[in-house]
């Protein structure tokens, strides 16, 4: 197939684009989100929470203060003073729970996460989970189906309103030969983009640990502070593989003591990214592509949001050539990821037309799941 420059780069989604996935998070999400928050923070936290809303509704673009999360203050400089609606929807989102972050209490010296115990629960539910699933513990379990189950995995997102059963996914594109094609190319570096705690980095972990021979090095990137309800941090991390190693569940076990060797080999480096605190897309910035993945051969990124970071939150056309990403980001990606928003790219064109017989919803409900490669 002839590959064609395209002529125009399409705009930022909108939360002011009426009926869209934006504007009903905007409406809907975000409000739902905060009343769950407002139900167990005190006085002074709700007033903060209160006033927040009011602001959705209402209100204008606040200044967030320098340096507590990195050059976050900077982007929204622009946008002081005008409604909500004239951001872009990934900006309007890390907006949010910067907002959030800032009403209890975040610093840039008291580390504030209102969502540890939620993500706490989850951690320890998906830990239990792997008594039954001891096959994906197997060291010799075939890459493509972890790769799959890493895949179904990324329904555990608590920022969703419903979670989908991770058994009702299907798979609308599966390149999960092909990436395993990758993983036999002999290379020194992989890096990897984790999203949601739970089950969802549990099966990160996995993953990592299998494709771990098939590389020198790993680097695991996690988020610099709380966001999106359910995303993984420095301190889930560390909570995650200290349960893990202490449990009395054998494939858990066996899987945080396989981890934990894997860190003391340097084998296995865990780095929170300041570049995941912000509003950016790698295959247009590529000075901070250059700076987060240094020269890495290869990325993997792991769920909705950084397939958005990965291809930039634009309506891009479904049939939006592959090649075109690639190019751009000048390195291999896989994306492993359960559709939550209104951004995909690189449909064949026989898939494409297929989803136009799907429900209303079917590119946020989380009903359906990519596997994708971008490579040569």
């Amino acid at each position: 197939m002839q590959y064609h420059e395209p002529v125009w780069i399409p705009a930022h989604l909108t939360t002011g684009e009426p009926d869209s996935f934006a504007a009903f998070t905007l409406e809907e999400r975000l409000p739902a989100i905060l009343d769950n928050l407002a139900n167990h923070a005190d006085a002074r936290t709700d007033q903060a929470l209160q006033q927040l809303a009011v602001e959705i509704r209402e209100g204008e673009i606040t200044p967030l203060p320098p340096v507590i999360l990195g050059l976050f203050d900077q982007v929204i400089k622009p946008y002081t003073g005008r409604r909500w609606t004239d951001m872009p929807f990934l900006t309007v989102e890390l907006y949010f729970y910067a907002r959030i972050l800032l009403a209890f209490g975040h610093t840039a010296t008291t580390l504030v996460d209102p969502f540890h115990p939620i993500k706490n629960t989850v951690s320890l539910q998906a830990i239990e989970s792997l008594t039954t699933m001891t096959g994906y513990c197997d060291s010799d379990c075939d890459i493509t189906g972890l790769l799959r189950w890493s895949m179904t995995g990324n329904t555990a997102d608590l920022s969703q309103q419903v979670v989908t059963d991770a058994s009702q996914i299907s798979l609308l594109v599966d390149e999960s030969y092909v990436a395993g094609g990758l993983f036999d190319s002999g290379l020194n570096r992989i890096d990897f983009v984790f999203d949601n705690a739970g089950m969802d980095v549990l099966t990160d972990l996995l993953l990592i640990l299998r494709i771990s021979r098939y590389c020198s090095r790993i680097v695991a990137h996690v988020r610099p502070w709380p966001m999106f309800v359910s995303d993984v941090t420095m301190t889930d991390m560390k909570y995650l593989i200290r349960k893990l190693v202490t449990s009395s569940i054998p494939a858990a076990k066996k899987l945080g003591e396989d981890i934990t060797q894997l860190l003391h080999q340097n084998r296995l480096i865990f780095r929170s990214s300041s570049a995941l605190g912000l509003p950016v897309c790698f295959c247009e910035e590529e000075a901070l592509t250059r700076e987060t993945f240094e020269n890495t051969e290869l990325v993997i990124f792991k769920g909705d949001l950084n397939y958005r970071y990965f291809v930039g939150d634009r309506r891009w056309p479904h049939t939006m050539e592959k090649r075109y990403f690639f190019e751009r980001f000048s390195r291999p990606a896989i994306c492993l990821r359960t559709l939550k928003s209104e951004v995909l790219v690189g449909l064949p064109p026989d898939i494409a037309t297929r989803t136009l017989h799907l429900q209303p919803d079917w590119l946020t409900s989380g009903r359906y799941g990519i596997i994708q490669v971008f490579a040569h």
